[in-house]
């Protein structure tokens, strides 16, 4: 458990980075695209700061409420920045135990939507940790990074997920898909649901929309920097989150099949959630 300490650290220097980082509120944002750029990827920055502090406070290691607390804050700060506003869908029950959160993927900006409501950690490919400043503020932020094409892949992921659920106490998200897209046409493979059921970790299934849709969808031969100017330059984009009902997975391959199905539902038309058993990972987990 985090001491009083490192938690009150994010809390207060969290809250108070908008103004020292010269990140005002939504509101009084100037509307130059350029400078709006600089300010996220300085808000990256500020905040990879933030935890190095966390982390030489406490041994080497951010405590799991520190690191939450830490995550939120940075969500909440660069959604202006990205001209997103959030809509929650219904509510989320408080989980008694750390989950998967599992859901379609369109963007890069899926990571600050879920993480404004929701204090996860996510999985990613190997190759993000070699990256600058994104590679070490992943880390810093509790990635989990796996190989996709490697013969242990599988088993490597398996052990890093139930490590980050069981050993660290944090819910973890995971896009089934893989990859982004805009119909999330590709049936979700089960590998995933797998580890839920033998490990008995619940499943919280989410989806998400945007509004424009392919304004907001990273897909295709987009490429970072050009699609995120586009992005700023265009105007607000409103995201839509909905969570489904946690449970426990007790058949793999219909969970993924039933959350699939789901997922791809607009949010907002209730026709139902997804029967008990969801789950996913992707082409991390392939079978």
């Amino acid at each position: 458990m985090a001491d009083r300490s490192s938690t009150s650290l994010v809390a207060e220097e969290g809250g108070a980075l908008a103004s020292l980082a010269g990140i005002p509120h939504q509101d009084q944002l100037p509307g130059g695209t350029f400078l709006r750029m600089a300010r996220i990827l300085g808000s990256i920055l500020r905040y990879h700061q933030l935890g190095a502090r966390c982390e030489s406070q406490n041994g080497g290691h951010i405590p799991r409420e520190a690191l939450q607390a830490l995550l939120s804050a940075w969500a909440k700060d660069v959604l202006p920045l990205l001209n997103v506003d959030v809509q929650r869908v219904g509510s989320i029950e408080p989980l008694r135990s750390p989950a998967l959160f599992v859901g379609n993927h369109l963007s890069y900006l899926d990571i600050p939507v879920l993480l404004s409501q929701v204090p996860v950690v996510f999985l990613g490919k190997a190759e993000i940790a070699r990256w600058p400043l994104f590679g070490a503020a992943g880390r810093r932020a509790g990635m989990v990074f796996v190989k996709r094409e490697s013969d242990g892949s599988r088993r490597q992921a398996v052990r890093a997920i139930s490590d980050c659920l069981e050993a660290r106490g944090m819910s973890l998200g995971l896009f089934p898909s893989g990859t982004t897209s805009l119909e999330e046409g590709r049936p979700w493979r089960p590998g995933a649901f797998k580890i839920a059921k033998e490990g008995g970790f619940l499943v919280q299934p989410f989806r998400l929309a945007y509004d424009p849709p392919r304004l907001a969808a990273f897909v295709g031969k987009d490429t970072l920097l050009p699609h995120l100017y586009r992005l700023l330059k265009a105007g607000p984009i409103r995201a839509t989150l909905e969570f489904g009902e946690p449970r426990r997975v007790t058949d793999p391959l219909a969970s993924a099949e039933t959350c699939w199905h789901w997922s791809r539902a607009i949010p907002g038309r209730h026709e139902g959630p997804p029967e008990a058993g969801s789950g996913g990972l992707g082409t991390i987990l392939r079978s």
